[in-house]
């Protein structure tokens, strides 16, 4: 994630604002208020210091389709080449896909898709990762850490 990227919210994002239905942990609601198309993510790093991970906030955000790259690169484009669908692969999308349906329910829906629809082993592990900050932010490092050694056996 580069630091000159700029997010703004979707139309998710201002629906989430409204009516509060993913009932967000207050740092990840609190950081979707302030993105405002027009900050990067280094003043967002600077305003909002104290929340500590930032990145990994913006990247829950994004995978639960609440905010997106509007301007600047905040999600250069990957140089990796997708590699073909095979059995093993599919399997293993759908294994973090339930397990991470199983960890959130249905709010991690749109994440559960990315997963299912990754091509390559790099891309799965890219929405593994978000998905842990997702789940360590709405549901604690414990259990998050958890979730985490649950992907890295299905990983293999």
């Amino acid at each position: 994630m580069d630091k000159t990227g700029v997010y703004s919210k979707t139309p998710k994002g201002h629906q989430e604002i409204r009516e509060r239905s993913l009932k967000l942990p207050p740092k990840l609601r609190q950081l979707l208020i302030m993105i405002d198309g027009e900050s990067n993510v280094a003043t967002l790093m600077e305003r909002l210091e104290a929340m500590g991970d930032i990145r990994g906030h913006l990247s829950a955000l994004e995978h639960l389709d609440l905010i997106e790259a509007s301007g600047g690169a905040a999600n250069p484009p990957s140089s990796v080449s997708a590699e073909p669908t095979d059995d093993a692969l599919q399997e293993t999308r759908r294994n973090l896909s339930h397990l991470l349906l199983d960890s959130l329910g249905p709010n991690a829906e749109s994440l559960a898709m990315k997963i299912e629809g990754a091509r390559s082993r790099e891309e799965l592990l890219g929405h593994c990762e978000a998905s842990f900050a997702i789940v360590r932010d709405m549901l604690g490092k414990t259990r998050a850490d958890t979730y985490w050694a649950r992907v890295r056996d299905i990983l293999g």
